[in-house]
């Protein structure tokens, strides 16, 4: 081991605990706040541009766009695990098998991904609640996407091996420089050009594709000690079952990601054809999905930016836990949640005393979008003040080890309680309801968190 890296390896004990949690995370958090951003312009943009069918039906898709990311994590995460064990063990060769073969698994993962979703996306669409007036808008914006489906899996996938082979900020790069693309493409094909929602479409396939082409350049150059070459990406069975294995775990999280955006979409659908009545030109179903996208878009804004900050914590613990310094643990675990709560506290007063305002620029021309937008970000985020505590905690569990308690906490707040809540609920609050879903589930996801976080540090001495 080199000087240098053992003095890096060494600061994790002894230097400032504040100092060490921002340097990891401000990377982290840019790269995150940065995709934050892409969505929230991208929605700003389709509101402006195209108006509330256009949000309507780019929320429709988003189910299908997250199972198309399972599958690219699946691979990427998978191929990755298996790659940094051979890297650790000095077996380059069979190192280059693995990316390789990674390489081919995510081409072959897009031209099926294109097939079935060209034969099962109208179905899948009016299952997941599309309306005639719905229905056009997002079968246009997904067929392009299709289309794209070898650089959404791509610029993920190999995005993991980057950070390996050790060039997070390389990665990081490439992330932010697909964004920006996005972001620029989105104002000028929507707002300049006037295409429509298919403008949209083609600024995410266009984006992707300059991120795919960055990513794809970084493994052909002759300076990448391990590169993409011909000869390797012949599949190995070997290799792609150990592939498929490693990346289930992660990528079953975003599969049920992916069902609970259809449930909520049936529902909102279901229940905002009850509740909302004069919507004008949108019917109800339509009204709830359209107000839906918005919160959500703003929603992620402000959480995206707090996973980074949390995640950037991981390799602090970790080490400290290793090396039994279980005080420094718990002052990383008592920095994090401090920061992250107050940070949270003032995004969630933010949401609830000035929801109108934040949710205007979506709808600028529909007032009882506005409306309804507004009084469902008050729903939505009643309880985003008590997130951080099953962050910190699932931070903690993933930093020290213990992954499946960490995967059981994300699984908490995003299926395990949501998805039972989001079937019960409407049936007694009906719109109300489907939104009150999310901030329960929070607050149950938070406490469990907390028990198991306590439980844990009453075994550190």
């Amino acid at each position: 081991m080199s000087k240098l890296n053992s003095e890096r390896l060494n600061s994790f004990g002894t230097a400032s605990i504040p100092k060490l949690v921002l340097q990891f995370s401000v990377p982290s958090i840019i790269s995150m706040l940065v995709n934050a951003l892409y969505n929230i312009v991208d929605r700003f943009f389709v509101g402006q541009g195209v108006g509330s069918l256009g949000i309507a039906g780019i929320t429709l898709c988003f189910p299908i766009c997250l199972f198309i990311m399972a599958m690219s994590m699946m691979i990427g995460v998978g191929g990755n695990t298996l790659f940094s064990i051979r890297l650790g063990q000095k077996k380059y060769i069979q190192a280059s098998i693995i990316l390789n073969n990674s390489f081919s698994l995510l081409i072959l993962m897009a031209v099926t991904t294109f097939t079935l979703g060209e034969i099962f996306m109208e179905p899948l669409l009016k299952l997941f609640g599309a309306s005639d007036q719905t229905l056009p808008v997002a079968t246009s914006y997904m067929r392009i996407l299709l289309c794209g489906a070898l650089f959404q899996t791509i610029a993920p996938g190999m995005n993991h091996f980057i950070r390996s082979m050790g060039h997070p900020k390389t990665a990081m790069f490439r992330e932010i420089t697909g964004a920006l693309t996005n972001i620029v493409l989105d104002w000028l094909f929507i707002m300049k050009f006037h295409w429509g929602i298919e403008g949209a479409a083609w600024a995410t396939i266009c984006s992707q594709l300059v991120a795919s082409a960055l990513i794809t350049q970084f493994f052909v150059k002759k300076d990448t000690p391990i590169r993409i070459r011909w000869r390797h990406m012949k599949l190995h069975f070997a290799y792609v079952r150990k592939i498929i294995i490693l990346g289930i775990p992660p990528s079953i999280m975003q599969v049920c990601n992916s069902l609970m955006n259809a449930i909520l979409a049936w529902s909102l659908t279901t229940y905002g054809n009850i509740s909302l009545h004069d919507t004008g030109v949108l019917s109800g179903g339509d009204m709830a999905i359209s107000a839906f996208g918005i919160v959500n878009s703003i929603a992620c804004f402000i959480l995206l930016p707090l996973l980074g900050f949390v995640h950037g914590t991981q390799p602090i613990i970790g080490y400290n836990y290793g090396a039994r310094l279980n005080s420094r643990v718990k002052g990383t675990l008592k920095f994090t949640f401090i920061y992250a709560f107050s940070f949270m506290v003032v995004a969630w007063a933010v949401m609830m005393w000035q929801a109108e305002s934040l949710v205007a620029p979506f709808a600028p021309n529909d007032l009882k979008l506005q409306e309804v937008s507004a009084w469902a970000m008050r729903l939505f985020g009643g309880a985003f003040f008590m997130i951080p505590l099953g962050l910190v905690a699932g931070s903690f569990f993933q930093g020290t080890g213990k992954a499946f308690r960490s995967m059981f906490l994300n699984a908490c707040r995003q299926v395990i309680l949501l998805i039972p809540f989001l079937l019960v609920l409407p049936r007694f609050f009906e719109l109300k309801g489907v939104f009150l879903a999310q901030p329960i589930s929070d607050a149950g996801a938070a406490l469990i968190g907390l028990f198991m976080l306590l439980h844990e540090l009453k075994k550190l001495k």
